[in-house]
């Protein structure tokens, strides 16, 4: 045995396993490192960009009251009464519902004005585990007043850590096992698919949509894990947006709507008098931009009642091929106008909708088919109805300029519109009708060949749905 001991050959190969050994923890272990330094970076943009929300929303409220209450001319013990009294509960409201969105994290803040310490919008559960804590001052003007923390508990950050940790073992003990050359190869193959997973997890910084790399084992697990959260978090914030602008919407527009109608039949109403007292003058051409603008303003108006205070469902029983033919027979002046004619191929199906909501909602359907035409020449919109089980199935087909890629994300996000002059409420306003008829609206378009709405609602909508 002490030959063995001495033997040259002994002390190469087991010099070179020692070596490669220590070499590749050495190298794992940093390479470890940085992946936990992603994670941990990739977790603070995350958390940054979840509260950047909520502190844009405070800039929002206090942007309204200090315009609304005219700020630069009160004193700063005013500012910070009319701050208490109107900001106080409604940001708090909006923390709590605001982080129902993200139940991986802790949100709560402090703002000296009506918090002397920091709340926390969690349960009682909440434990004193080290955290990974992001904290984003609370402006009111150029003042700091407080501040936003979100936090997540590290062990969860640093959770995908713990399967790179194992295989990297795992690979030492069995690439020193078998021989140097051996633990190289594995080494090198460990090596190129943890670097690959880390150049991904680098560009997902810049873009959630940055392809993760896929494979077998625990590096697998964790690039599907690592792709998971990248579009979890996309979508989180997809949905972020758009619950955040329904909400904002669903508070404002009805009292801005109602507050902006006045007015507005007193600008309409002096508007007709200057016409009859211009009549005849130079100065009555002037009258024709204010009322145009007028009647494009109290459109708005209607749209954002439309959206932020809906009217409840009443459905009838009617026909649906006459329900179209006299829709198109409303419609007929616009069809002109546009150059366009409409084919129904609507079979007779018995439906019980209500009947208002749902011709707003085709109405608005065969308006944007009609607009997507107006650069061409006898352009046909082609509406044609099925039944399957329970459900209609009614598309609307143009031949129009059809979607960009660009555009389709936004397609049915409140105030997007292509047009011109448009308010960017008729699709998400169509949409919610469909929903009241447990029913949904989605499209099917070639860029600069047309564009098919298809609507997909329950045939029968019994009374009080």
């Amino acid at each position: 045995m002490g030959r063995v001991f001495k033997s040259l050959t002994f002390q190469i190969i087991v010099t070179a396993l020692v070596i490669v050994g220590i070499s590749m923890a050495i190298l794992s272990n940093r390479l470890i490192v940085e992946f936990q330094n992603e994670l941990v970076n990739k977790e603070s943009e995350t958390l940054q960009a979840i509260g950047s929300q909520a502190v844009e929303r405070w800039s929002r409220m206090y942007g309204e009251l200090s315009t609304g209450y005219q700020f630069d001319t009160l004193s700063q013990t005013r500012q910070n009464e009319l701050m208490s009294i109107f900001l106080s509960k409604s940001y708090y409201d909006y923390i709590n519902a605001f982080r129902d969105n993200f139940p991986r994290v802790s949100i709560g803040y402090q703002i000296s004005l009506f918090t002397p310490s920091l709340v926390y919008l969690t349960d009682a559960s909440y434990n004193p585990l080290p955290k990974l804590t992001i904290a984003l001052p609370l402006k009111a003007g150029t003042r700091t007043v407080g501040y936003l923390v979100i936090d997540r508990d590290m062990s969860q950050v640093l959770a995908p850590l713990q399967r790179v940790r194992f295989e990297a073992f795992k690979t030492s003990t069995v690439s020193i096992g078998l021989s140097g050359a051996a633990t190289i190869v594995l080494l090198a193959f460990f090596l190129v698919r943890l670097l690959s997973l880390r150049r991904s997890v680098v560009r997902l910084k810049t873009n959630l949509d940055t392809p993760v790399p896929r494979g077998g084992g625990e590096l697998g697990e964790i690039s599907r894990a690592v792709a998971d959260l990248a579009h979890s978090l996309k979508r989180s914030i997809e949905e972020a947006k758009q619950t955040e602008a329904l909400k904002t919407l669903g508070t404002f527009t009805t009292g801005i709507a109602h507050e902006v109608r006045n007015p507005l039949t007193s600008i309409k109403g002096y508007a007709s008098l200057l016409e009859k007292k211009l009549q005849g003058r130079p100065e009555a051409k002037y009258i024709i931009p204010i009322r145009s603008e007028a009647d494009r303003l109290e459109a708005l108006v209607k749209d954002l009642l439309t959206f932020g205070r809906p009217s409840p469902v009443q459905p009838i029983e009617f026909d649906l091929r006459e329900f179209f033919a006299s829709l198109g027979e409303l419609m007929v002046q616009q069809f002109k106008d546009g150059h366009a004619t409409l084919d129904l191929q609507v079979p007779q199906v018995m439906v019980t909708w209500d009947a208002r909501q749902t011709e707003q909602m085709f109405m608005n359907l065969l308006q944007n088919a009609i607009q997507s035409m107006q650069d061409k020449e006898d352009g046909t919109v082609t509406v044609t109805a099925q039944t399957e089980a329970d459900r209609v199935i009614v598309e609307i087909r143009d031949v129009g300029v059809g979607i960009r890629n660009e555009d389709r994300p936004k397609m049915f996000t409140p105030f997007f519109t292509t047009k011109e002059h448009g308010t960017g409420l008729g699709l998400p306003i169509s949409q919610k009708i469909a929903s009241f008829h447990n029913g949904v609206i989605t499209y099917e378009s070639t860029e600069g060949a047309g564009t098919t709405f298809i609507v997909n609602m329950q045939r029968i909508i019994n009374p009080g749905v």
